[in-house]
């Protein structure tokens, strides 16, 4: 009767360890990164647009940073999507990653040698971000 016992024993203790390595494995595979397989258009009512200063001196040199966020509804990064800026003559792009990262992030660096107001909009096709940014160089 004994080892009767031990044997129920064992096998409840069997069956409980394969429940937690079953448990392990799959919240390893659901959880082991975050991927995005969205379309274009689901970037549209959750992206965001914004530069970092809002002035800057206009002498062809200080920079305003620009950087768009391309997010799914799901609030992941849409990655490796190009991201065009409408933007004025007098503003000279200094720099540019204008493609998206694993983020969905992409930067533009501006400066002008003109002073004025601008306002930028993004776009990646011929769909823009809902969000527009004005800048200003004095």
């Amino acid at each position: 009767m004994s080892s009767l016992k031990n044997i129920l024993v064992i096998l409840i203790l069997l069956c409980a360890l394969i429940a937690t390595l079953f448990l392990i494995y799959r919240t390893t595979n659901l959880n082991s990164r975050a991927s995005s397989s969205s379309s274009v258009t689901d970037f549209s009512q959750n992206s965001y647009l914004f530069a970092s200063p809002l002035t800057a001196k206009a002498d062809g040199q200080e920079v305003i940073r620009l950087t768009a966020f391309l997010l799914d509804s799901r609030g992941l990064g849409i990655p490796n999507l190009l991201i065009s800026l409408d933007k004025p003559a007098p503003l000279i792009t200094v720099k540019s990653s204008d493609t998206t990262d694993d983020t969905g992030k992409a930067t533009f660096d501006l400066a002008s040698p003109q002073a004025g107001t601008y306002t930028l909009k993004a776009k990646i096709n011929s769909t823009a971000l809902p969000q527009t940014v004005k800048i200003t160089f004095y």
